[in-house]
């Protein structure tokens, strides 16, 4: 059975710390990825984990020692894939860093596992025993913010996007909006002192705090100008291998699941097809 050395990555992208936030926004921009291990600058020891979700938990914090997850989950390279996905389903988790002797030596993420091993395991069992049946969909004239506040209640990462017809005209994921959104900067300015009712004095100057807080917000567009209208989508007899070979062609995570007349009944994510493999493995 393959085990962690057969598929992870080796040349690890790393955080260094100490650093800022525009350090990881500047990897982000370099490597499309939207997680990196976090490890001691000029050691290769990890220290934590940085995810877009933790820029976004925290747009107002700036540096990465208080923005990262400090309790990593990492393994061996000599974990079987049964463990793997084992801890990345049970900790809900998309990347376990591979560690040997307290370095860092390797990261296997969700992806690797679906693109290099589930698309070749011949698992024959439809998308529709596996996909998300309840859809959470969206229109595409709703303001970013509001979309974000819905994908934010419902805890879903994509949302088919209709169009005034009800169809699918695009989707739209937490990365897109990531994407399109904003670091502003706003100055508070708070008095120092406190009035006191009845005094006959007071001081000429009163001392004020100046506060500078950064936000990350995104603009008040609709989801129609930053949704992806070039939808790839499966159809509910799909073999869970031949949807893996689908993300990875087209290197996405998701993807909508249709009928053959074309009506949406439900999302795949690559989460499903880890946990469909896992299943797999169980049984043996």
């Amino acid at each position: 059975m393959e085990k962690a050395s057969d598929i992870m990555t080796k040349d690890v992208v790393c955080v260094k710390v100490p650093g800022v936030r525009e350090d990881v926004l500047q990897l982000i921009h370099e490597h499309n990825h939207f997680g990196f291990p976090v490890v001691k600058k000029g050691e290769n020891t990890l220290v934590g984990i940085i995810t877009r979700t933790d820029l976004m938990r925290k747009p107002d914090e700036n540096q990465i020692a208080l923005l990262m997850t400090r309790d990593v989950v990492s393994l061996n390279k000599d974990a079987s894939l049964k463990e793997i996905a084992s801890i990345l389903l049970s900790n809900r988790i998309r990347r376990v860093p591979i560690v040997e002797d307290d370095q860092i030596v390797g990261l296997i993420t969700t992806a690797d596992i679906v693109h290099k091993t589930i698309l070749r395991a011949n698992i024959s069992d439809p998308v529709e025993k596996h996909m998300k049946k309840e859809v959470v969909s969206i229109y595409e004239g709703t303001p970013l913010p509001v979309a974000l506040t819905i994908m934010e209640l419902a805890n879903v990462e994509l949302m088919p996007v209709l169009n005034d017809a009800s169809e699918l005209s695009g989707v739209l994921s937490k990365a897109d909006l990531f994407s399109s959104s904003e670091i502003i900067s706003e100055r508070k300015i708070s008095s120092m002192s406190a009035e006191s009712e009845g005094d006959s004095w007071s001081w000429d100057a009163i001392p004020q705090l100046v506060v500078t807080k950064k936000e990350l917000r995104l603009p008040s567009k609709p989801v129609s100008e930053i949704m992806v209208k070039n939808v790839i989508s499966t159809f509910e007899q799909t073999p869970i291998s031949e949807c893996a070979k689908l993300m990875r062609k087209h290197d996405v995570d998701q993807i909508p699941v249709t009928t053959v007349n074309g009506e949406l009944v439900g999302i795949i994510r690559d989460t499903d097809l880890l946990q469909a493999y896992f299943d797999k493995l169980t049984e043996k």
